[in-house]
């Protein structure tokens, strides 16, 4: 059954206006680029206070209809349950309030449900679920969003000791007709809002947020708010107190679960004993490997008994331990070693980059067996081309990265950065491959553990941009090509929903800017009316109008070429989606270093590092097929499964 399918089994008879369903990606900005630092910070805790300040009653919710629970098959955490839940909370919204249509700020509206959603709520697919959306109700744009925690009552504890924010105008606690725990809030906040940031943030938003702990043991955490200046909320706490109760929003059930493998570690995961013992095995495996290994306390930094990486909490984690970037020597050549051990190993192998297919990157990734019967994918990463004033081919790196899926289930990550060769590859591999390197048995329930700090962020994001200058590589095998990564996060373990890599091509007296962003799961089935309304989010600047063909091929994947031309400067535009809704878009231009079609090179550290001097031409410097053969490469296209 399709997404539209759901929708329409879920909304039944359609209201009397036509219902315009649009996407919105989440509120995080670019962070690489805009560098705001504190100020996003300080908006994120604002919004976090709107969602869980409450403390007294006030106001009833909105009645609904009884309708009887459903029947689930799906299986948590895919797509199939992604696309289920998606249209309940659609079809919800819209039973609520007949007068929205869905828009992005600044984006016409379109015919077709648009919602994005990823596991959320934890550490495993299973563990919950966290949907976006954007709609508009007379004229008013408000950003909404929907997430739900499987495991609530912790949560659930935090929200109900919070008092009322000091900007709330309606605030309350009640309970549900199942005997649901709700806490409610809606409140009026105006903020300074620097120059530079006004076109991004506004200086006064109404907000309300309904949070429902359900008799499940799941919670549910509602949140709509505006996103213009002076505008009223037109949702109420009631409404979405409503759609919060919906029945149909619901966690499908876990499956049975796997037995526990017996082990012989006495220490208890999440302990500070445990991390020591972990430390202890980590420091063997590797002196096994390279004689003279010593740790170091940082780069240029003196000798020290035991690791010392960032963030140290994250070795406390009792699901996902992590040694994140500590720094050794063998001999007088030094590196940085991070260490991950994952409990639910296998969602976290199925969700990382696969090997790439092409090139330089494809003939040195390879996933093999292990004797023990592990699976390992081991890969030297390409080079951080793209130096200052340095347009060169791809070349290797001397950092590697290896996983290894073991037979009950758990994943070592083991990635290493250097610039002289300290460790080799098979070296890497057998340190992973070590017994002593296992998870500990986890605490009994309800013992309180470090579980705030996951895996680094950036844990792929040397294996995403090796797969994105491998298949620009084979799409522009003459010329010279720059690229580097733009944005490439990790949603902790259940995989990153989204890259961007900007890059310069240079060849036969033509150049141009470009941007490839891949998306794991869009919102949107991809059509040229589609993509015109498609959040400037992660496409900045990106011309979604202008001459436009789309095509479904063979395989299902869909195609959508743009052609824009204005004032001299002349863009394609290329969208290539698989039937999973996994989306590659690659835009280019002829415009090199104006930021005419990307966002490119202003922000960050870019704007130093990209190349000056290069001119453009008539035409940009892959033709419409070779951008369209790039955004359809499957480096790329599979790059998020």
């Amino acid at each position: 059954m399709t997404y539209q399918q759901l929708f329409d089994d879920l909304i039944g008879e359609a209201p009397l206006n036509t219902v315009d369903v649009d996407r919105v990606i989440g509120r995080e900005r670019r962070a690489r680029r805009l560098r705001i630092g504190a100020g996003t910070t300080a908006v994120a805790a604002a919004v976090a206070a709107v969602v869980f300040g409450t403390t007294t009653l006030i106001g009833k919710p909105h009645a609904q209809p009884a309708r009887p629970k459903p029947t689930i098959t799906t299986v948590p955490g895919t797509n199939q349950d992604l696309d289920r839940i998606d249209a309940a909370v659609v079809a919800a919204l819209t039973r609520e309030e007949p007068r929205l249509t869905w828009a992005t700020k600044g984006a016409p509206a379109s015919k077709t449900p648009i919602w994005e959603s990823r596991p959320g709520g934890g550490t495993t697919l299973a563990s919950g679920y966290l949907g976006n959306g954007s709609l508009r109700i007379d004229g008013i744009d408000v950003s909404v969003r929907m997430e739900i925690t499987r495991n609530g009552a912790p949560a659930w504890e935090t929200v109900e000791r919070r008092p009322c924010s000091k900007f709330a105008v309606e605030c309350g606690e009640r309970t549900g007709p199942h005997g649901e725990k709700i806490k409610f809030d809606r409140s009026v906040r105006e903020q300074e809002v620097p120059p530079r940031l006004r076109d991004r943030m506004s200086s006064r938003a109404e907000s309300a947020s309904v949070v429902v702990l359900r008799s499940d043991g799941s919670l549910m955490s509602m949140f709509a708010g505006t996103t213009g200046e002076d505008s009223r909320l037109p949702l109420t706490v009631e409404q979405l107190t409503a759609v919060a109760l919906d029945p149909a929003i619901v966690l499908a059930p876990l499956p049975p679960a796997s037995p526990t493998p017996s082990s012989t570690v006495t220490t208890v995961a999440g302990t500070e004993a445990d991390a020591t013992r972990l430390d202890t095995a980590l420091t063997a495996a590797l002196r096994r490997q390279a004689a003279g290994f010593t740790w170091m306390t940082k780069w240029g930094g003196t000798d020290s008994p035991t690791p010392v990486g960032f963030a140290p909490k994250g070795r406390l984690n009792v699901d996902a331990p992590v040694l994140d970037a500590a720094t050794f020597r063998v001999g007088d050549r030094a590196g940085q070693l991070t260490l991950r051990l994952v409990r639910e190993g296998r969602p976290a192998w199925e969700s990382a980059p696969p090997c790439p297919t092409a090139g330089l990157a494809g003939r040195n990734c390879a996933v093999t067996e292990g004797p023990a019967g592990e699976r390992i994918r081991a890969r030297q990463l390409l080079g951080d081309f793209g130096r200052r004033g340095d347009l060169h081919r791809p070349a290797l790196s001397g950092n590697l990265l290896v996983e290894v899926l073991r037979p009950d289930g758990t994943l070592a990550y083991l990635s290493l950065t250097q610039d002289k060769p300290a460790l080799s590859l098979a070296q890497l591999i057998e340190v992973g491959r070590d017994p002593a390197l296992t998870l500990a048995p986890p605490p009994p329930a309800g013992a309180g553990t470090a579980q705030a700090v996951g895996p680094p962020n950036d844990a792929y994001e040397g294996a995403q941009t090796t797969a994105a200058s491998a298949a620009l590589e084979a799409v522009s095998p003459d010329g010279t090509i720059f690229l580097r990564t733009f944005s490439a996060g990790s949603d902790g373990l259940t995989g990153t929903r989204q890259a961007s890599f900007v890059f310069l091509v240079q060849r036969a007296g033509l150049a141009g800017d470009g941007e490839i962003v891949v998306q794991r799961r869009l919102g949107v089935t991809v059509s040229c009316e589609t993509v015109r309304s498609i959040s400037s989010q992660f496409h900045e600047r990106h011309p979604h109008g202008g001459e436009c063909t789309e095509s479904t091929g063979s395989d299902g994947n869909r195609v959508v070429a743009i052609v824009a031309r204005s004032s001299g400067t002349v863009s394609y535009d290329v969208f290539v989606q698989r039937p999973d809704r996994g989306t590659v878009e690659v835009v280019l231009d002829n415009r090199p270093n104006t930021g005419a079609t990307t966002d490119m090179p202003e922000g960050g550290d870019l704007q130093y590092v990209w190349p000056k001097g290069v001119q453009g031409g008539g035409g940009p410097p892959l033709t419409l097929d070779q951008v369209t053969e790039l955004a359809g490469h499957p480096d790329l296209l599979n790059l998020l499964p």
